[in-house]
């Protein structure tokens, strides 16, 4: 499946790259590709990334020249509300590329980051790359091959490194920047970006503020066999069929419990013949209506139960009542604020599994690959299967980040596997938006209707309804994801809502 948006090529002597909106995308240098991306990133308090609108756009080049001059001016948004407007002056002169930009809020608002952002390519994963500090020192480091938990890079001021027949130097200014691993979101790139998750956050803008950074990129070829870059990493696993000739047993495939209002489900519809998960919230009056209404996606079918909750003692309570309303095929929970199962609910499902006797368990995070690999070391004494979920929309909604997401599934399945070292894996929601924000600064709205009639979780949170959810792209990406992630280890994978505007039908 292949999704694209328009784009504008543009080539200044050696340089050539897509204009996307106001993002400079898949940049290349001698015919070498070095970037996916440079773009201006707007981060309200909840991690919000902005809507852009470009303003204008103007260029000065000629077709023969090495050098022109690219003027990008955009407006950042939420929910149609301006929040900043920027200004994006690209040069280009001879082998260097200098990006000035210059932000301006236009109302107070809370801001996370602000800022020029780099993506390099998941291709560079094994190669050296040299780190530059403001105190003047340098550190050697590499793009991690497996995904890495934290900022491979850090403290940076500029990277040096080398892709096939090009050197590259990134001088980087206005703010100090560090670079992660994109992939842990299902994003294919390695993203270096301001201000340092270690600085506070949010912090309260008045209309006016001012960002100013710009980056200089310098690129060198060098023409002899082998290039300039260190021989990368076999990464054949991410395009070629699992590791294994057959995955046995396969995956079994399961459905999320729809979220949407109640009159809203399909009259008449047929049993989906899949179990069903269902994230239930213990402190919220709605729990018996989420259970009674995923019961009836069902259809008579086992649920999974993940339950949402940091009291142990309300979780063996709210299994037994769980396991005496129906089938359950297994039982999860999760903390509501880390969304992840600490040692404390660990051993809850223990003793419930000890207690019931055939009871399946499983732990790990409801929330993105990234909280699983930052936390594994919870997990150490836990022997039971491992669970995360995937999305690829955490930081960019472009079709190009959505097709581009199904390779790095391959790889985020991989590296959990390495993780599990040897428990079974179950995946999911895979779902094409986020389900409820992960890394929310703000608190969680409460919940006081005891029925769903209007709905109730993923149906209240900004942005998790993808208006393609029905299309046939979105079916065939699914279809695609389902590949990629059914390798040895994996024991199911859940998709999409049941029914609704998250859902398949």
């Amino acid at each position: 499946m292949t999704l694209t948006s328009m784009g504008t090529t543009v080539s200044i002597g050696a340089w050539r790259f897509t204009l996307r909106g106001a993002e400079l995308a898949d940049l290349a240098y001698d015919g070498e590709p070095v970037l996916r991306a440079i773009r201006f990133v707007t981060r309200e308090h909840d991690w919000r990334t902005a809507d852009d609108t470009v303003l204008a756009q103007m260029t000065d080049t000629d077709a023969d020249s090495t050098s022109g001059r690219l003027r990008i001016e955009a407006s950042a948004s939420y929910d149609d509300a301006e929040v900043l407007r920027y200004v994006l002056e690209v040069t280009v002169d001879g082998p260097t590329l200098h990006v000035d930009a210059v932000g301006t809020t236009t109302t107070p608002f809370r801001r996370n980051r602000i800022g020029l952002v780099v993506l390099h390519p998941p291709t560079l994963a094994g190669v050296p790359v040299t780190a530059r500090h403001p105190s003047g020192t340098v550190t050697e480091a590499v793009f991690p091959t497996w995904i890495a938990p934290h900022q491979p890079a850090a403290d940076l001021s500029g990277l040096d490194w080398s892709t096939g027949r090009v050197a590259l130097t990134l001088d980087l200014a206005g703010d100090v920047f560090e670079t992660e691993d994109q992939r842990n979101w299902t994003d294919a790139s390695f993203k270096t970006y301001s201000t340092p998750l270690s600085e506070p956050f949010p912090v309260a803008l008045d209309a006016g503020s001012v960002v100013h950074q710009s980056l200089t990129l310098h690129a060198t070829t060098d023409d002899r066999p082998g290039g300039t870059a260190s021989p990368a990493p076999d990464l054949a696993f991410l395009d070629g069929p699992a590791p294994t000739a057959v995955v046995a047993p396969p995956p079994t495939l399961q459905l999320l419990a729809a979220s949407a209002p109640a009159a809203a489900r399909p009259a008449g519809a047929r049993p989906l013949g899949v179990p069903v998960l269902v994230e239930p919230v213990l402190s919220d009056p709605n729990v018996g209506a989420v259970l009674a209404s995923a019961r009836l996606d069902a259809g008579g079918g086992p649920l999974d139960v993940r339950f949402v909750t940091d009291d142990p003692d309300r979780l063996r309570a709210a299994i037994d009542d769980v396991l005496d309303s129906g089938a359950v095929v297994r039982i999860g929970a999760f903390d509501p604020t880390s969304h992840v199962t600490t040692p404390a609910l660990q051993q809850a499902l223990r003793d419930a599994a000890a207690a019931v006797g055939d009871l399946a368990v499983v732990a790990g995070t409801r929330a993105h690959f990234t909280e699983l690999n930052r936390t594994v070391d919870l997990f150490r004494d836990w022997d039971g299967p491992l669970t995360f979920s995937v999305t690829p929309q955490m930081h960019d909604r472009s079709p190009e980040q959505v097709t581009e997401s199904v390779r790095m599934q391959r790889w985020v399945v991989m590296s959990a596997s390495r993780l599990a070292a040897g428990r079974a894996l179950h995946v999911g929601p895979v779902t094409l938006r986020p389900r409820f924000n992960a890394v929310a600064t703000s608190a969680r709205a409460v919940v006081t209707d005891a029925t769903i009639e209007a709905g109730y979780g993923p149906q209240f949170v900004a942005d998790a309804t993808d208006p393609a959810q029905h299309s046939a792209a979105a079916r065939a990406w699914f279809a695609a994801s389902v590949e990629a992630l059914t390798v040895p280890g994996v024991a199911s994978i859940t998709l999409a809502e049941a029914w609704g505007p998250r859902g398949g039908r």
